[in-house]
């Protein structure tokens, strides 16, 4: 959870934004909960068996909870690289631009507003991902 916050401090210095708050979490229990969610087990059996089922899990939970004060699409998009990056993977572009991942993001962040269901959502992201991720060469 430490590093998530560091993440946060880095990305809000850099790249800042209207609603920068570098590291404030305002919902512990949002950012506990993005955290562990892919480690969930149903039954004896990993909810997320897959690496890019293990991101998807993560990315939608942090945006999810909002667990930080603003800047949470941001993170979400440095923990997406960092992720894989520490599991020696990477992210092929020609699947995941950058206006796909901000379309992304964003969608999964406000799919309440929107009024779409989050487990399309989640699909959307899943699928995305399975996709998306790619191992690092």
């Amino acid at each position: 959870m430490q590093d998530l916050v560091d993440l946060h401090k880095a990305v809000s210095a850099e790249f800042g934004g209207n609603q920068a708050h570098p590291g404030v979490v305002e919902s512990q229990f949002g950012l506990v909960q993005a955290v562990q969610r892919p480690q969930v087990t149903t039954l004896g059996r990993e909810a997320y068996p897959t690496f890019p089922d293990k991101v998807a899990a993560f990315l939608f939970a942090l945006l999810q909870n909002r667990p930080f004060r603003g800047g949470n699409r941001r993170v979400a998009l440095a923990s997406l690289f960092a992720f894989c990056e520490i599991n020696n993977r990477t992210i092929d572009s020609r699947v995941l631009d950058e206006k796909s991942a901000e379309n992304l993001l964003r969608r999964a962040s406000t799919f309440r507003e929107l009024g779409v269901p989050p487990e399309n959502v989640f699909r959307e992201m899943r699928e995305t991902m399975s996709r998306a991720i790619v191992a690092a060469t």
